[in-house]
């Protein structure tokens, strides 16, 4: 079987060529999304666009610096191919994949060199410097915010993506620790199953599970769906180890210390513009006897965020809560695949129209997914206490099978993006954070600005919501909209969307982003956010380990 960096993944869209979002067994969802936007949807198949025709300038390294590169880490591990340099230039949030439809691809990487040693990449950073060449840390290019494109920056040559892959091992694992110390280019399904080898589990899973790796996790300070209950990525570094042109840091494999500001924390969000991560030891847990999850339905989804907040504020905390607001929940049950089994679906149809004479609805309410890892009997008693405030808020259980479906499913709903393209589909996401007596009301607030950012093209909209990454002190707010592509127009279309909901969620108490990471697309607003004393003490860093500025350049706003 092959690894999960060894897969054919789309380089103009979301994942593995090999499949796809079974819109067919949905028979529900394309008259739904007719009606919601006003649209009349053609069948049209998956884009396949190809790579011969994509605008690709020549390489800009001279023989001598490919050369060079060969000597370091072997002929076979740098390309110069135009696949490899497009794969390693194109992200995949909206803006990387309208472009990379039309073919095009403004900053494409000069060479890709897969290092295989920490060694490698200390002279790969040796040799870029004195050539005046960026590097751009690769480690499965799943970015939504332009973090991976190759950005010309004054004064360099050209650009060369250090691509991790082959830096994916297992170094050690400590479980009467409870860590595990790993090569930064693992990727999450080998290192889940390096753990469940030894009877451990990190529990680091993001929609991208599939296809990003521990080092792209650390740069962007991620956060993974069970994050609630295991905590963001930055939570679980026990310690990291990165190269930077001026040197290698490491910092002590410590449960805590007190010696000077946190450089764990300093790393973790860097995004590659100090140095490439290449090691880090994590703290791990023993593998689950039981993995939990189960569905509810609240009247409404102030119900739901106000039992979130409860259980937390009571130290009742599930590894995952998702909690959907009515536009979400209905949008839920259109993409929702009917059962195989006539009298099985009968029987559930017959059940949601009982759960509506009694006041609950997926069109009205809000749908919540729950899930309790851990041992069986302290899952269980988990489970019960925090379903227990869930009905006092108003929730209806609905059983596990619901909340299977959900866990089952979690990784494909990326895939429908693609397929929405092609109908002429604007949909892309957004997420942030506040704390709890500020959630609805910049919930409010960044839905109208979307609508009306949407308006503005005159389109109709979707607009949905969750909570998904909960804290005793507040939450996550996760949007995800549709609107109708204004075509001709759809990069200025984004970017006045992105604008106007970005200015509103600063305007309104919350931060530019939650886990999705900074890139160039969230700079303007991470500099305002940081402020100028913050910009000022990150330059100063920058300036210290990667004076010639060839570090990721044009991320973080450096």
């Amino acid at each position: 079987m092959p690894k999960s960096n060894e897969i054919e993944t789309r380089w103009w869209g979301w994942g593995d060529t090999g499949k796809t979002y079974p819109v067919e067994q949905r028979p529900t969802y394309i008259p739904f999304l007719e009606e919601k936007l006003d649209i009349k949807v053609e069948k049209v198949r998956e884009p396949d666009p190809d790579l011969e025709s994509v605008k690709l300038r020549k390489t800009r390294l001279k023989a001598k610096s490919l050369e060079a590169l060969s000597k370091i880490v072997g002929e076979d591990n740098v390309s110069t191919s135009r696949k490899d340099r497009i794969y390693h230039s194109v992200g995949k949030s909206y803006r990387d994949c309208v472009k990379a439809r039309m073919g095009e691809v403004a900053n494409p990487t000069d060479a890709v060199v897969y290092p295989g040693s920490e060694d490698e990449v200390v002279q790969i950073l040796k040799l870029a410097e004195a050539e005046s060449l960026a590097v751009v840390p690769f480690c499965g290019g799943s970015s939504v915010v332009g973090g991976i494109e190759p950005l010309a920056a004054e004064g360099l040559a050209g650009a060369v993506t250090v691509d991790l892959r082959r830096m994916d091992r297992l170094l050690r694992a400590d479980p009467e620790s409870r860590t595990a110390r790993f090569e930064a280019g693992i990727w999450g399904p080998e290192l889940e199953q390096e753990l469940a080898k030894r009877g451990l589990y990190m529990g680091h899973a993001p929609e991208s599970f599939l296809f990003s790796g521990l080092g792209g996790w650390i740069a962007s300070r991620g956060a993974g769906r069970q994050s609630t209950g295991y905590g963001k990525i930055e939570e679980m570094v026990e310690s990291v180890r990165m190269v930077t042109p001026r040197g290698v840091i490491e910092t002590r494999t410590v449960p805590a210390e007190a010696t000077g500001p946190d450089l764990d924390r300093i790393i973790c969000g860097s995004e590659g513009t100090l140095g490439i991560i290449t090691e880090a030891t994590m703290k791990v847990r023993p593998l689950p006897e039981v993995y939990d999850y189960r569905g509810l339905l609240f009247k409404e989804f102030e119900g739901g965020v106000q039992s979130v907040r409860e259980m937390l504020q009571k130290g009742h905390v599930p590894e995952t809560i998702r909690i959907s607001d009515a536009e979400e929940s209905a949008f839920a049950m259109q993409v929702r695949k009917p059962s195989s089994n006539p009298n099985k679906e009968k029987a559930i149809q017959g059940a949601l129209g009982l759960l509506e004479k009694l006041g609950y609805s997926f069109y009205t309410g809000a749908f919540a997914v729950l899930g309790c890892e851990g041992k069986k009997v302290e899952a269980a008693g988990r489970m019960k206490r925090i379903q227990s405030i869930c009905r006092r808020n108003g929730a209806m259980p609905l059983g596990k099978s619901t909340g299977l479906e959900w866990y089952h499913g979690r990784y494909d709903h990326p895939y429908l993006r693609d397929i929405m393209f092609g109908w002429g589909v604007m949909t892309d996401t957004l997420e942030t954070s506040t704390t709890w007596s500020n959630i609805m009301p910049l919930y409010r607030e960044t839905k109208k600005a979307i609508r009306e950012a949407l308006a503005d093209y005159d389109s109709k909209s979707v607009v949905t919501c969750h909570l998904s990454h909960s804290y005793e002190t507040g939450s996550s707010l996760y949007f995800i909209f549709l609107g109708k592509i204004a075509e001709g127009r759809e990069i200025e279309q984004w970017e006045h969307l992105k604008k106007k909901a970005g200015d509103t969620i600063l305007a309104n108490g919350g931060t530019i982003t939650h886990h999705h990471g900074v890139g160039y697309e969230h700079a303007p607003w991470f500099e305002q956010e940081y402020g100028p004393q913050g910009m000022e003490l990150l330059r100063g860093i920058k300036k210290a380990l990667d004076p010639a500025g060839i570090m990721n350049p044009g991320k973080l706003g450096l």
